[in-house]
């Protein structure tokens, strides 16, 4: 059986109603949250993917969820996700092991 993989849009407009309210600061601390909470709920899935799409603007945002991955969650591993589907560096892949 394939494993199917989930995809995640980190974009604030995607993720939160209120966003043009939001100050920088607030959009990153609510898009980091939107990740935790999503790998927090499929932490027992073992061998499931989630493509967690962020963009390829600065790299602020991919280097915090890199950051959560290596501090909060070492167990699993991560890679970008396929250049075809979202670009160069424009989505990060998680596997839960």
């Amino acid at each position: 059986m394939k494993t199917q993989t989930l995809t995640v849009d980190l974009h604030i407009e995607k993720i939160a109603r209120a966003y043009r309210s939001f100050a920088p600061a607030d959009s990153l601390i609510y898009q980091l949250d939107v990740f935790e909470r999503t790998l927090q709920a499929h932490r027992l899935e073992k061998g499931c993917k989630i493509d967690f799409v962020h963009g390829s603007g600065t790299g602020t945002l991919r280097s915090e969820l890199i950051k959560i991955l290596n501090k909060k969650f070492p167990e699993f591993t991560y890679e970008d996700a396929p250049f075809n589907t979202y670009g160069f560096q424009g989505a990060l892949r998680v596997m839960i092991r």
